[in-house]
């Protein structure tokens, strides 16, 4: 939504400095996305005039709070309100995209914010998510395989749920009976890197191998189109606000700046899953003064679950 609205603001920029261009976010709607003449985005949120609050300034975002504005629509209607205004200081293409998405899951899947404080502290989260966003092209080929997990699940909102929101987390998906780690590569050999205490966990819990070879393929999706495809079967807002935050912190600025078009190897379904316990590791005998131990394991010859007992576990149902 936000983005086809900047898409059309971006045909009539503004020419001079401090002048703002804007939209309504739809018809009544009370909040509007303006463009300034550096193609820098805002979003102006309904305020009061006596929620008196100290403006943000932070590097890639400022917001200003309750700022008295006359708006001037394209007919040559004028209205005036009282509003505070987020505005990103970048226009990389990428970023106001990934900027926008995160706005519109924060301010636009319900009533706009009834206070200031409620909006200082959506942006300072959304500053200290863009803090973390790092550059590495491994973390989208990563993020594509946890998605495809979670799209081969049977209850998409269920698996987002279990979903670890730590971006260097032991496991990707926890649940009340098992864990269960994703492992991606872009090589036809299914090889992976594990810990020891990936494949042999200290608790009562048991664990899982979802392993996904990859293959660059003009016909096959960006993370950021098989993030979005998800995103659209998550009908909780609050859930879908979540996993778009995960998204972001473990896929980093490629989300959707990566045109990396993958599928998985050598079928479009093509996945394995093993049990933990069925796959090799080193022997340490007991007492050994060794600790951090990490290995690689080809899986190519050792068989992996049936696929009936691989969606049942992909189903991340609690236990009964």
């Amino acid at each position: 939504m936000l983005s086809d609205l900047y898409i059309s603001l971006c045909d009539n920029v503004p020419q001079r400095e401090g002048q703002i261009f804007g939209l309504p976010l739809g018809a009544n709607d009370v909040r509007w996305l303006g463009i300034d003449e550096k193609r820098y985005p805002a979003l102006l949120l309904p305020a009061r005039p006596d929620d008196i609050r100290s403006d943000i300034a932070l590097r890639s975002v400022d917001v200003e709070f309750s700022r008295l504005c006359a708006i001037q629509a394209a007919d040559g209607a004028a209205h005036e309100g009282c509003y505070s205004i987020i505005r990103l200081k970048d226009a990389d293409v990428d970023i106001v995209r990934l900027f926008l998405r995160i706005l519109e899951e924060r301010f636009c899947v319900a009533p706009p914010p009834s206070t200031n404080a409620v909006i200082a502290e959506n942006v300072l989260e959304i500053a200290s998510l863009f803090s973390q966003l790092s550059l590495d092209a491994r973390d989208v080929v990563g993020l594509w395989g946890e998605l495809f997990a979670i799209e081969c699940s049977s209850d998409v909102e269920a698996a987002v749920k279990c979903w670890s929101s730590k971006k260097l987390a032991k496991y990707d998906f926890v649940t009340t009976r098992y864990v269960l780690d994703v492992k991606t590569t872009l090589s036809h050999v299914p090889k992976h890197h594990f810990s020891l205490e990936q494949l042999r966990p200290v608790g009562g819990y048991e664990a899982y191998v979802f392993s996904l070879r990859l293959v660059e393929q003009h016909g096959g999706l960006t993370v950021g189109e098989l993030m979005d495809r998800i995103a659209e079967k998550i009908t909780d807002p609050e859930l879908r606000g979540n996993f778009f935050r995960v998204c972001v912190i473990k896929g980093g600025r490629d989300i959707y700046r990566s045109d990396l078009r993958l599928l998985p190897f050598p079928e479009a379904d093509s996945f394995m899953l093993f049990h933990a316990s069925m796959l090799p590791v080193p022997t340490i005998v007991e007492n050994d003064p060794i600790s951090n131990i990490r290995f690689d394991v080809d899986l190519s010859r050792l068989e992996a679950l049936a696929r009936a007992e691989a969606s049942h576990i992909l189903a991340f149902r609690p236990a009964t």
